[in-house]
């Protein structure tokens, strides 16, 4: 009794995949096929070596997650927006921030702030990158700023 093989276009039928997905999974030796002539052929026990194989592959060892450094490795970032009615109102709450940043706390780490100014809409994005801590104390500043209770007094 001879054996069954399926054409690219059978494979792909079967599996419900496209056939420029089959012929990438063969050449990334993912499906075992052989080219005669023009053509690919994948066997039935290519096929069923391939629909198992997740089920046959062994169980990679998950990792523990090192909570211990996520602080040092964690960054947040932020984007407020806010209505100006000019540049110069956006520049001044630039220059306030920049001036808060040019005396930050160490603990603050790395950190990146720019502004954007969009005079048709009149509003100015602030953008902000760095740890959770320096987020998290901007945010307070602009509580302040806009009159909240963004933290203590």
């Amino acid at each position: 009794m001879g054996a069954t093989f399926y054409s690219i276009e059978d494979l792909a039928g079967i599996l419900k995949l496209h056939p420029k997905t089959i012929l990438r999974f063969i050449h990334e030796g993912r499906i075992k096929a052989q080219k005669i002539g023009r053509a690919w052929r994948i066997s039935q026990e290519a096929l069923k070596e391939f629909s198992h194989a997740e089920l046959a592959a062994p169980a990679r060892e998950v990792e523990p997650v090192d909570f211990n450094s996520i602080g040092e490795r964690m960054r947040v970032s932020a984007v407020i927006e806010i209505n100006e009615q000019n540049s110069e109102e956006a520049s001044r709450l630039s220059n306030t921030l920049m001036a808060a940043l040019n005396c930050k706390d160490p603990s603050w780490g790395n950190s990146r702030f720019d502004w954007f100014y969009y005079p048709e809409a009149k509003k100015a994005k602030y953008v902000l990158y760095g740890t959770p801590a320096f987020i998290g104390e901007i945010m307070v500043m602009f509580s302040r700023l806009a009159g909240g209770q963004g933290g203590e007094p």
